[in-house]
């Protein structure tokens, strides 16, 4: 069988073939990693009619132009929305559509606010070797994706088995884009600080900085520094997803998908898991707050995440085109079945 799929003629500026992640190694010292934002990878799915653990690009910040070869390929587009034209005509973002061998995927730069991390999804997923029990890319591992590093010109995207299922479907998303507040458990070390600390902790508005990679994201806020109630020296012990870390500098650091196993930074709180990707999505220069909630909170709030990724399938439409969509029109039959050629004339 002829392998299909799509070249990569120009890599995006960290780009990265990512599925759900690799749960259950971090004793060994391996992080989760998988997508930064999941529930992109869950929509993508859901669009393409396909399993939720098959693995697309993860797109930062700049896309990157994607040629199909070996025949049609299913597509869909998730996450922060870029810049996108396939052979130079606009094609919208949270869709599925089908490139034809030949055709070239242009995607620019994430659209002013709509996030970070945008998603390009394959029929049939990308075809690359299981590490650990998945594709993921980790980059400072080195393994997975290919070859464990970001993806570069001349790379080839193989596509796994496709049902070949319909196109042109989207989803409406249940999900705020933007959170002004984002909500928190308090960390293991939480008691380190002075109440005074995790009022003022609460009561701040942050501000999400350019210093951010898969491993964490930096925030900035005006005052003194965090600090805990006395010197406080740390055995490095397990760090979790969502960690709020407060380094020497008083700055927290939310810990991401590629976070190091283990640290020694004093765990002020942990972001809830409902709210990671809607957090690790805000761009440069959003500002927000942390809200404690209760460990009973978090555990609801985790049922209706779960029960909204599962429910994204069913969310499933199509997209509805606009009647000045003109190159749409024309590429439709709508007189078919109106007349016949022989009818008799009237």
């Amino acid at each position: 069988m002829t392998a299909r799929g799509l070249i990569v003629r120009q890599a995006g500026l960290a780009a990265s073939v990512q599925d759900l992640g690799r749960p259950g190694y971090q004793r060994q010292g391996v992080a989760e990693g998988g997508a930064v934002d999941p529930r992109a990878l869950v929509a993508g799915a859901a669009i393409l009619g396909q399993a939720p653990d098959l693995a697309a690009v993860e797109l930062v910040g700049m896309g990157g132009q994607y040629e199909a070869f070996g025949g049609a390929v299913r597509v869909a587009l998730t996450g922060a929305a870029f810049k996108a034209s396939l052979d130079g005509r606009p094609v919208r973002w949270n869709t599925s559509f089908v490139i034809e061998p030949g055709q070239v995927l242009a995607l620019g730069g994430c659209e002013p606010d709509s996030g970070v991390y945008g998603y390009l999804h394959l029929g049939g997923g990308i075809e690359v070797p299981r590490v650990l029990g998945s594709r993921s890319t980790h980059l400072r591992a080195v393994f997975g994706g290919h070859q464990g590093r970001l993806l570069r010109a001349g790379d080839r995207l193989v596509a796994g088995p496709d049902a070949a299922g319909k196109v042109g479907l989207t989803f409406d998303s249940p999900w705020e884009e933007h959170p002004k507040v984002v909500r928190v458990l308090w960390g293991v070390q939480a008691g380190e600080f002075a109440p005074a600390e995790r009022e003022r902790f609460t009561a701040t508005t942050f501000t999400v900085t350019p210093a951010r990679d898969r491993m964490g994201m930096k925030l900035d806020f005006q005052g003194a520094p965090f600090v805990t109630e006395r010197s406080l020296t740390l055995i490095s012990d397990a760090v979790v997803l969502g960690d709020v870390q407060i380094p020497g500098d008083g700055k927290p650091i939310v810990l991401l998908a590629d976070r190091q196993p283990t640290g020694g930074y004093p765990r002020l709180a942990t972001v809830i898991t409902a709210d990671l990707p809607a957090l690790a999505q805000l761009p440069a220069g959003a500002r927000f707050r942390f809200q404690p909630v209760s460990e009973a909170m978090a555990v609801e709030a985790l049922k209706r995440y779960r029960h909204e990724l599962g429910g994204l399938a069913a969310a499933v439409r199509p997209v509805l085109r606009s009647l000045d969509d003109v190159a749409y029109l024309l590429s439709v039959n709508l007189i078919d079945g109106v007349i016949s050629g022989d009818m008799d004339d009237q």
